[in-house]
C-alpha cells in the first residue's frame, strides 16, 4: 500500500495532516501522538486513525510545520509529502478515481445487476423491479421454511452481525462523526479542554 503524508492545512500554531494508511495502524496511531508531542512547543495532538487525520495544536512560533513533519517522515518512515495545491503520485491517483467511479468488479457487477433489473422490468410490463422480487422472494422463502419447520428459527450469527453493524452504521451517522477524538496532553499533564466536534475530513 502506498503511504502518503498529506497536508491538509498549516497555519501558525495549528497543522492538519492526513495519513489514510493509519487507520490501518492503529498502534502507530497512537506512537506517532507520543512522538509529536515530545516536540518543543506542542501542547495537544489529536490522532482519528478512522480517517487517518493528525491535528497538532502548537505554539505559533515552533515547531513549523516542516519540523511537524520532519518528525513525521522520521517516526513512520514515510518520506512522501503532498501539500495543498499539489498532484498526487499517480498510483494515488488511480486509487482516486476508484473510490469516484468505483473499483473495475464494481462497475462490471452493477452493469449485471442493472441488465437484470431491466429484463425484469420488461417481464412485468414495469410492475415490478429486482428490487420488489427480491424482496417477495425472501419473504416468501420465510414463509415456506416458518411453515415446514412449524417455528422461526434464529438467524445465523453472521447474519445478525451484519444486522447490527448495518442498522448501527445507518441510524448513528451524526455519533459517528462526532465520537470524541483520542486525547494526548502536553508533558506538564495539563488538562486540555474538548474540543469542538468537527465534521470528518
Amino acid at each position: 500500500m502506498l503511504r502518503i503524508i498529506y497536508v491538509i492545512h498549516a497555519s501558525p500554531g495549528r497543522t492538519r495532516l492526513r495519513l489514510p494508511w493509519l487507520r490501518h495502524d492503529a498502534k502507530q496511531a497512537a506512537s506517532l501522538a507520543d512522538a509529536l508531542l515530545q516536540l518543543k512547543g506542542m501542547k495537544e495532538v489529536q490522532v482519528r486513525p478512522f480517517t487517518g487525520s493528525v491535528l497538532c495544536l502548537h505554539d505559533p512560533r515552533d515547531p513549523d510545520v516542516e519540523r511537524v513533519l520532519e518528525a513525521v517522515r522520521l517516526h513512520t518512515g514515510v518520506d512522501t509529502v503532498v501539500h495543498p495545491g499539489e498532484e498526487p503520485p499517480e498510483e494515488e491517483q488511480e486509487l482516486l478515481r476508484s473510490l469516484a467511479e468505483g473499483s473495475g468488479v464494481a462497475r462490471a457487477a452493477s452493469l449485471f445487476v442493472k441488465g437484470v433489473n431491466l429484463d425484469v422490468l420488461r417481464a412485468t410490463e414495469g410492475r415490478m423491479d429486482l428490487g420488489v422480487l427480491a424482496t417477495l422472494g425472501f419473504a416468501a422463502a420465510g414463509a415456506v421454511e416458518v411453515a415446514a419447520k412449524g417455528k422461526l428459527a434464529a438467524p445465523p450469527w453472521f447474519s445478525l452481525g451484519w444486522w447490527a453493524f448495518r442498522t448501527f452504521v445507518t441510524m448513528e451517522t451524526v455519533a459517528i462523526r462526532n465520537t470524541p477524538v483520542r486525547m494526548r496532553h502536553d508533558g506538564n499533564g495539563d488538562a486540555m479542554p474538548p474540543p469542538v466536534p468537527e465534521s470528518v475530513d
